[in-house]
């Protein structure tokens, strides 16, 4: 491989070199984004997801179940179980924005790449 120019036209002739460079910046771009959005989206998680049956928002919620054992046993569970599937699609939503986007770009410049051989 020739050295690298800051000459861009000359330096970017080779379709060897582009793809390089190409494959480094898709790459970088990738990875900042990963970083960012991760500590964008799990920077700052609603309690909500995280509570649990010993959280104080959860007690004064549960405290609303009236009736028999029974009745708040399964008013309680139902609270809890409903809580786990919302914290659990909230964490997976957050989850495909971060990939999705870096996982998109890396499969439109590997069809660029092989496109342009």
């Amino acid at each position: 491989m020739p050295p690298m120019s800051l000459y861009f036209p000359e330096g970017l002739s080779d379709p060897r070199r582009r793809r390089r460079i190409g494959d480094i910046l898709v790459t970088l771009v990738c990875l900042v984004w990963i970083g960012v959005s991760s500590w964008a989206f799990f920077g700052d998680v609603p309690e909500e997801i995280t509570d649990n049956h010993t959280s104080k928002a959860m007690q004064e919620r549960m405290k609303a179940c009236e009736g028999s054992f029974q009745k708040r046993y399964e008013c309680k569970q139902r609270m809890l179980l409903d809580g786990e599937r919302w914290g659990f699609a909230v964490a997976l939503n957050r989850i495909l924005l971060i990939c999705a986007p870096p996982i998109t770009a890396w499969v439109v410049w590997s069809a660029m790449k092989r496109r342009g051989e």
